[in-house]
């Protein structure tokens, strides 16, 4: 029972598909942990812009300072930089090179569950096929062990989703809500329909993709 492509749906008209994300030929996941520290540092730069507008007020800073505290804050940005490329390659190393991340969606929302590493997307895939097809015991057993796997979730209620961003080059969906920040991965030739399921169900969301 495949909605389309890649994703199966059961017989609860709840669709989940498995993503084997490549860390080092995907880069959305590296360039949100550099934008968040980006983000970081622009804020610690105008604060120490902030800080100086006294003494500039008052004749006892100038222009130079005011360019200090731009080449500090440049040169602590190109440093974190530095730093987050290393750390994702090592992480990406560890991982050998990619994860499975299982995505479980229906009308009240969509969950990102990221699955032990030791998951293989063929293993995950045959798990929901028994699980859509309501297969009983110890097959049916295997299938919910995989979709219990405790590892990193994420879940977002459409009702309280405020944006919808895609990039179907990057192959993401991004669902925001005012505390959580969830990204959705699909197949190419899944991505409309997944883009237009979750559109449709956040009514007070902007969407842009």
């Amino acid at each position: 029972m495949s909605a389309t492509g890649n994703i199966i749906e059961d017989k609860d008209c709840t669709y989940r598909w498995v993503y084997e994300f490549n860390l080092l030929t995907n880069p959305t996941i590296l360039l949100t942990v550099v934008k968040v520290f980006l983000g970081i540092i622009a804020a610690l730069i105008v604060f120490g812009i902030v800080l100086t507008i006294p003494d500039l007020v008052q004749g006892y800073a100038g222009a130079e300072d005011v360019l200090g505290v731009f080449r500090s804050g440049g040169g602590i940005a190109l440093l974190f930089i530095v730093l987050t490329i290393v750390g994702y390659a090592i992480y990406a190393l560890m991982n050998g090179g990619k994860y499975c991340v299982l995505f479980t969606m229906d009308d009240e929302g969509i969950t990102h569950k990221q699955l032990p590493r030791e998951f293989k997307k063929a293993q995950v895939v045959a798990g929901l096929n028994v699980i859509a097809g309501a297969a009983s015991g110890n097959l049916s057993q295997t299938g919910m062990g995989i979709l219990t796997a405790t590892h990193d979730t994420t879940s977002s209620n459409f009702a309280s989703v405020q944006s919808v961003k895609g990039s179907r080059a990057l192959r993401v969906i991004k669902v925001n809500e005012p505390m959580a920040k969830n990204q959705v991965y699909v197949e190419p030739g899944d991505y409309d329909f997944v883009f237009g399921y979750i559109r449709d169900r956040c009514p007070n969301a902007t969407v842009k993709g």
